[in-house]
């Protein structure tokens, strides 16, 4: 299970979200040879770093969002809210281990004892 914070919805399960892929600049068709061209439709690098995606909320607020995701960790970069053009802090995905206890940097009940 992948928690994707949507930043119109919040935290959202990956399943009610569709990845469009990463966002990459599109070459100007004018200029580009068939070479060049092949090469942003069919050629993609799959860093183990940060890459910036797209997604659509199919099922809350039917809206499409970039967001910044870790390919290595499955970390989030929180997403600008409107009026804040900064994502400034990361959040981290829940896993379920094998014994279907929660851990990760969100889990509840670590942090926050009542």
């Amino acid at each position: 299970m992948l928690l994707v914070p949507c930043p119109h919805c919040g935290p959202r399960n990956q399943s009610d979200l569709r990845l469009l892929g990463a966002s990459v600049p599109r070459p100007d068709p004018n200029a580009t040879s068939r070479a060049e061209w092949g090469d942003y439709l069919y050629l993609r690098e799959n860093p183990a770093d940060w890459i910036t995606e797209s997604w659509y909320c199919r099922s809350g607020c039917r809206r499409y969002f970039s967001i910044e995701r870790h390919q290595g960790t499955n970390e989030f970069r929180i997403p600008p809210l409107p009026g804040n053009k900064l994502g400034t802090s990361t959040y981290t995905t829940i896993t379920v281990g094998s014994s279907g206890t929660q851990a990760g940097a969100n889990a509840p009940g670590e942090d926050d004892r009542s």
